[in-house]
């Protein structure tokens, strides 16, 4: 006769059973050496509490500086005239990044491996970017018209095809108000990139 030595898998402990077993171990140890058991859970206890009062205080003396460097910004930007679009924008991306990295920070103290999160958002700004191209795109010219200012509100201009008064410059487009009273918006990206005829600048 052959025999066939074939090795069966054991099956997998549900997760119900896991949780009696561990329960069970706990009893167990409590009924064996309550004092060792408790002075064990008391050190960790104290343990997990002294890493929430330091990721507290970080958190803490974290944005007591984000709101100190927004303060600074913003004393700054109106020392030197800047627009004010471009000064909100600004204050609002250093303070947004300089929140999610305290959050980051303060995860990491806790003792939570923070590489997967940073990797996650990291992929997240990837697919947004990706997405939004265009926006990016009319993003990236509104900030190179606010930094250059090749027109103000106020100026008569001709580009796109387009010709009128500067009614308003924000991130992402400008409005001009044509001569027969019609409001055109154009995107900054293809302002920028393109001819701008001013004809108030002299």
């Amino acid at each position: 006769m052959l025999f066939l030595d074939i090795e069966v898998p054991t099956p997998a402990i549900p997760p119900s059973d896991s949780i009696r077993a561990v329960t069970e171990n706990i009893i167990q140890q409590v009924q064996t050496d309550p004092e060792s058991f408790w002075h064990g859970v008391l050190d960790s206890a104290i343990h997990f509490g002294l890493k929430v009062l330091v990721a507290l205080v970080i958190y803490l003396m974290g944005a007591w500086l984000i709101r100190r460097i927004k303060r600074l910004l913003v004393r700054v930007f109106e020392r030197r005239h800047t627009e004010r679009t471009l000064a909100s924008f600004i204050c609002s991306f250093v303070s947004i990044t300089l929140t999610v990295m305290l959050v980051i920070a303060t995860i990491g103290t806790l003792g939570v491996d923070t590489t997967s999160f940073a990797a996650l958002l990291a992929a997240g700004g990837m697919a947004i970017g990706m997405a939004l191209s265009g926006t990016v795109q009319n993003f990236a010219g509104g900030i190179i018209l606010l930094v250059f200012r090749p027109f103000q509100a106020g100026d008569f201009i001709t580009a796109q095809g387009q010709s009128g008064t500067v009614m308003d410059v924000s991130i992402f487009s400008t409005k001009i108000l044509t001569i027969d009273n019609r409001v055109v918006v154009l995107p900054n990206g293809a302002l920028s990139n393109g001819t701008i005829e001013n004809v108030s600048a002299q």
